[in-house]
């Protein structure tokens, strides 16, 4: 139970009430549903309509600090549902966020709250990406490099029920 700044150890909860567990982060990433019975039913992610497109590029001015510094990526990954922090194939760890005060806010968060090492941070780079919205008035042609082969391909748009498909998690890579 907390009160003011005490926490005291419960061994049951009333219903309608909200339960810490300690040590269930270990398990879950970003979101779960705990229960024990047999019937209950998971809750629903939820679907955001931002995706994080402003990546910051982090790294500990005491290189015997990152260990702390990737349990605080770990940690800042769980707290935040919007938030992504990836490592890069250069080994840069990189926090990708939805818009600059939203990484702001989580460079701060890691910096003070779950890493608690001083940091080095890049400006913030948001990604370039473009869209086809109409079918391509050119039939582009590409070689293998062996030159043996030769690809033709013209774009245009994907169907709205592709996309819908890609969202829910129908159709994938594979």
């Amino acid at each position: 139970m907390m009160m003011a700044g005490k926490i005291e150890t419960i061994s049951d909860v009333p219903c309608g009430n909200t339960v810490g567990l300690i040590g269930i982060d270990g398990y879950l990433m970003k979101t779960g549903t705990i229960s024990n019975c047999d019937d209950a039913h998971t809750i629903r992610n939820m679907k955001y309509s931002v995706s994080p497109v402003v990546r910051v590029a982090v790294k500990c001015k005491n290189n015997a600090d990152l260990p702390k510094l990737v349990d605080g990526l770990k940690k800042l990954s769980c707290s935040d549902p919007l938030v992504i922090c990836s490592t890069d194939s250069s080994g840069e760890h990189i926090i990708a966020g939805c818009g600059e005060l939203h990484v702001e806010i989580c460079l701060k968060d890691l910096e003070e709250d779950y890493a608690r090492v001083p940091l080095i941070k890049t400006d913030p780079v948001v990604s370039y990406k473009e869209t086809v919205t109409e079918e391509s008035s050119k039939v582009c042609m590409s070689k293998s490099p062996n030159k043996h082969n030769r690809l033709y391909a013209k774009a245009e748009n994907m169907v709205d029920a592709l996309c819908e498909d890609i969202e829910s998690g129908k159709t994938g890579p594979k």
